[in-house]
């Protein structure tokens, strides 16, 4: 019996059975059907023309822009970074699968990698402050004060998982440690600060407790909010950069907003932790908060993966939101949709929506909010006035603004829209963003570490396909194993029986390929194919990724053709003849390689040796000719 991590292959075998690859994917991405299948835009790289598949029958997804693909468990890894236990766990707690594991003890925590540990240590926490929040006298004095104050009931405490650091400069740290947690992965938590003599102190105390969630639900860090007043300590307190927690990438919320923000077709975007749970508790759900810092792409494109809608949702505060409309370009550049609200001076979306509640709150959004062109045309014409300079700034500004927006007819609308804002020609502006987009054009692309990209390598388009021609033959045979191998071969005969009879491993020299021909031998050996879906969702990275390749056609049939009475061959229709071709492509590769070998030898002073050599050699070519002549090859 195999195990993964600390989990029996029976629970495994129940996980993989149980998780439907449509619904798993659904969570994070916003599928679309297309045929028999569901296509959406790639969470894995940036791209506006979906390209990414889901096969619900085969229990596979297949990017064909990157190339990624899976099954349920390879997309929780790929996405979260999960190990594969955790990514089984993921789907045993999605699916109330029971997995029965044992509390960690100092050695078995040590075996984790970081980041798996960092997980770990991370729920612990989150659970430690919740406690406290919940449970003694000074969490519900203090920290329970400040979000009654805030009009947070308990199932917003226990959704949002909030919590209170206690006073104690070290409470935390000696409660992880009985728990079993090193003061090392602590500190690489951010959750402790070693000073010069290794004292060990919280990094939060007597502070309410925000958790940072990843999509997947998993807890990757913290904000701490200070309860009284103190000059010289910072309003906030967050948790530091980490293996799992990349400010720049994630917004708070996402794991509670997504369903909604999916369901809406709209996300609203906030700046502050209070600001998501008041609307949530008001019941609108489709909000997430930037946490105060400039919006970033990969922010943007988190958003991108549920709705191609944002709306901007601003304190009603002018110098806040001159300072963020530049970062709110990058919603443009990546092809969504944006529009802007601004509440009255002196107030938030929290103080809002409690002022005036959640139906209010909504007719209010849905009558001032503003597609983001015009939002920044009129936000800036309150400043420019009738000063011609600073118009003339204004208008290359707007011009930067539109120019970033990938879809023509969009721009065109905007340019429009601008034109009658600024009682200017239109032509004018289209020029100017024409002259923009040329400049572009002509400036070298930067990657996405902000330096100029260098050129791509030559390439020896010769010795790539010599490298390919050797292999591709091999993988024509292991594909037709696994995809036809119960497959009959007319009356009689089945493909795996014939393959095994007229083959072996050896004559496979890609390891791949060979380890899965050999997985597949012994099952056949037992007198059974392998399981269902067992090399689509192999442990193995390397086995899942070929297999899904050859179980994800680019382009699938039309069904005119059928409609027509046109019909199509189908490739199992000639695996008689295909696997004979291959097999004789395979021994076409041997006896190159034999040849080589030989010819290496020749270089002798020992005549004798000599000759048989030579004659050796003369065979072979001889063998080769008579492949090659059957195959319709040119020597």
């Amino acid at each position: 019996m195999y195990f993964y991590g600390m989990i029996p292959q029976d629970t495994v075998n129940q996980i993989l059975q149980a998780a439907d690859i449509s619904e798993v994917v659904g969570e994070f991405v916003n599928l679309k059907k297309r045929g028999a299948n569901l296509i959406a835009c790639c969470p894995f790289h940036n791209e506006k023309t979906p390209s990414f598949s889901v096969s619900p029958a085969k229990g596979i997804y297949k990017c064909f822009g990157c190339g990624k693909g899976g099954d349920s468990v390879r997309f929780i890894m790929d996405l979260e970074g999960f190990s594969y236990p955790d990514a089984l766990k993921w789907l045993a707690k999605k699916y109330n699968i029971e997995v029965k594991e044992k509390e960690f003890t100092d050695t078995e925590l040590a075996a984790q990698n970081e980041r798996e540990s960092l997980f770990i240590v991370s729920e612990f926490a989150e659970k430690y402050f919740q406690d406290i929040l919940l449970n003694t006298e000074e969490g519900q004095s203090i920290g329970g004060s400040y979000f009654r104050e805030r009009g947070f009931s308990k199932p917003m405490l226990e959704r949002f998982r909030l919590g209170y650091a206690p006073e104690g400069r070290d409470d935390f740290y000696r409660a992880a440690l009985k728990a079993g947690f090193s003061a090392e992965v602590l500190e690489k938590a951010g959750l402790v600060s070693a000073k010069d003599n290794q004292v060990f102190l919280d990094r939060f105390r007597g502070r309410v407790i925000f958790p940072i969630h990843n999509v997947a639900g998993k807890t990757i860090a913290f904000g701490a909010r200070i309860l009284k007043t103190d000059a010289r300590a910072p309003k906030y307190v967050n948790s530091p950069e980490t293996e799992i927690y990349h400010k720049s990438h994630i917004v708070y919320g996402i794991y509670q907003a997504k369903n909604a923000i999916r369901q809406k077709e709209n996300c609203f975007l906030v700046e502050g932790y209070t600001d998501v749970i008041s609307l949530h508790q008001a019941g609108i759900e489709n909000v997430v908060a930037s946490s105060g810092t400039s919006l970033t792409v990969e922010q943007i494109r988190l958003i991108g993966r549920f709705t191609e809608n944002i709306t901007v949702l601003y304190d009603g505060d002018p110098a806040g939101i001159r300072a963020s409309l530049r970062g709110i370009d990058l919603i443009l550049e990546e092809g969504l949709n944006v529009k802007a609200v601004v509440f009255p001076e002196g107030d938030d979306p929290d103080s809002f929506i409690r002022k005036v509640g959640g139906e209010a709150f909504g007719r209010y959004v849905q009558q001032s909010q503003k597609d983001f062109i015009s939002f920044k045309t009129e936000i800036s014409l309150a400043e420019v006035g009738n000063d011609a300079v600073r118009k003339a700034e204004l208008i290359e500004s707007l011009v930067a603004s539109i120019t970033k927006v990938p879809n023509p007819v969009k721009r065109q609308l905007f340019y429009q829209e601008v034109a009658r804002l600024l009682n200017i020609d239109e032509h004018i502006l289209i020029n100017e963003g024409n002259k923009r987009v040329a400049d572009q054009l002509r400036t070298p692309r930067k990657d996405d570490g902000g330096k100029i990209s260098p050129p791509p390598p030559e390439r020896n388009l010769e010795m790539e396909f010599l490298a390919k021609s050797d292999s591709r033959d091999e993988e024509a045979l292991v594909k037709d194993l696994v995809l036809f191998g119960q497959a009959k071969i007319g009356d009689t005969h089945v493909l795996a029986d014939y393959i095994f009879t007229e083959t072996d491993p050896e004559m496979i020299s890609d390891t791949v390929l060979k380890a899965i021909y050999k997985q597949y031998r012994e099952f056949w050996s037992r007198g059974e194919p392998p399981p269902d879906r067992y090399f689509l969702s192999h442990p193995d990275s390397h086995i899942q990724e070929i297999v899904i390749d050859w179980e994800s056609p680019k382009h699938e049939l039309s069904k005119h053709w059928t409609k027509y009475e046109i019909f199509v061959p189908e490739y199992r229709d000639f695996l008689g003849e295909i696997i004979t071709r291959t097999n004789f492509r395979i021994a076409l590769i041997r006896i190159r390689k034999e040849i080589q070998e030989i010819i290496e030898q020749l270089d002798t002073e020992d005549e004798d040796r000599e000759i048989i050599l030579q004659e050796a050699l003369r065979k072979k070519n001889m063998e080769k000719r008579e492949i090659a002549e059957f195959l319709g090859s040119v020597l």
